[in-house]
């Protein structure tokens, strides 16, 4: 089977090679400790999707270089990295992308600032695009705020409909991945037409993506993943596959209730939560919404015309359904 995700990152090892690069001059501070600390955590690995979707959107939409949009796609990155800085302090996580987290490492004060400071990184660099780059930026922080705080208030909330589910996750993962898109358009001083059909794309792919890391969450391995999983039944948030489990557990139902509300972590606890929602149909019942999302962005892609930077993007919506086969 092809795997999309190590011919896309070598098709595109250039520019990623770049994008490290920029991340690392812009965080640059003469205070040693806090560019210790920042460094660290942006060497710590990921995909780059956000920036590399930034860089991406704009070729698409500019004759120009894709070096002129680089401070842009760092600011993507920027305020990724700084939320996941923040989500592993509300989590009190001790690793993330296979090494350990900031606040295990240096604890929760300076994990804190270098949350903050990685904002502040961000927002400067967004903001050498001009104003409406510059509020699509700000307005992106806002809505991870809101997600953030949405999720925190249905903690535990057995009876979480679907629609506030998709809510949450809009906010947290996939009005950002809009935003990247939607920033390098607005920079590139794209037709409305063009502007849209990248967004929706990005948007509709951001939530096929954040799905899929709720799948992974329960039935990915930590060793594949980088990162702790069952995280989320630890902190008693309720995700797709539990929420469609709860209206379809039947006789399980005050089985799975009790190891959402009083999760051991332990392999058993994990392995019985697997069977459960395999039995009720909840893995898959997720994973083909999430493939309804990526068909979505594809369509809205489609619109877009046809170039190497569209083909690479319809790789992107591969790689995210090709995730959960990888787990397996």
């Amino acid at each position: 089977m092809k795997d999309f995700l190590v011919e896309w990152e070598s098709s595109l090892s250039e520019k990623i090679t770049k994008i490290n690069t920029s991340l690392i001059e812009s965080i640059y501070t003469d205070q040693k400790e806090l560019y210790q600390m920042s460094k660290y955590i942006v060497e710590a690995g990921g995909k780059r999707f956000r920036p590399l979707l930034t860089i991406l959107a704009y070729e698409i939409a500019s004759t120009e270089p894709y070096e002129k949009i680089l401070d842009l796609a760092s600011s993507c990155e920027l305020i990724h990295t700084a939320s996941l800085i923040h989500d592993d302090i509300i989590d009190n996580a001790p690793t993330r992308r296979g090494k350990k987290t900031l606040n295990s490492l240096y604890g929760l004060d300076n994990a804190i600032v270098v949350g903050d400071y990685l904002f502040a990184k961000a927002y400067e660099l967004g903001s050498r695009y001009g104003y409406e780059v510059s509020k699509i930026m700000s307005d992106c922080a806002s809505q991870l705020a809101e997600g953030q705080i949405l999720e925190y208030m249905n903690l535990g909330k057995l009876d979480l409909a679907e629609e506030a589910y998709l809510e949450i996750i809009s906010k947290k993962t996939a009005y950002f991945f809009s935003v990247c898109t939607l920033a390098a358009t607005t920079a590139a001083h794209s037709p409305p037409e063009l502007k849209k059909n990248l967004s929706d794309f990005a948007f509709n792919l951001g939530i096929a993506f954040q799905i899929t890391d709720d799948i992974l969450d329960i039935v990915g391995e930590e060793a594949k993943l980088g990162k702790a999983v069952f995280a989320d039944i630890k902190h008693n948030a309720i995700t797709l596959p539990t929420i469609h489990a709860l209206k379809n557990a039947g006789s399980y139902y005050e089985r799975l209730v009790e190891i959402i509300k009083f999760p051991t972590g332990d392999a058993d606890n994990k392995n019985e939560l697997k069977k459960i929602l395999a039995k009720t149909g909840s893995i898959d019942y997720a994973f083909n919404k999430a493939k309804y999302y990526v068909e979505e962005s594809m369509k809205a892609l489609n619109k877009s015309g046809s170039s190497e930077d569209i083909n690479l993007l319809m790789d992107l919506a591969m790689i995210v359904i090709d995730r959960i086969g990888n787990m397996a």
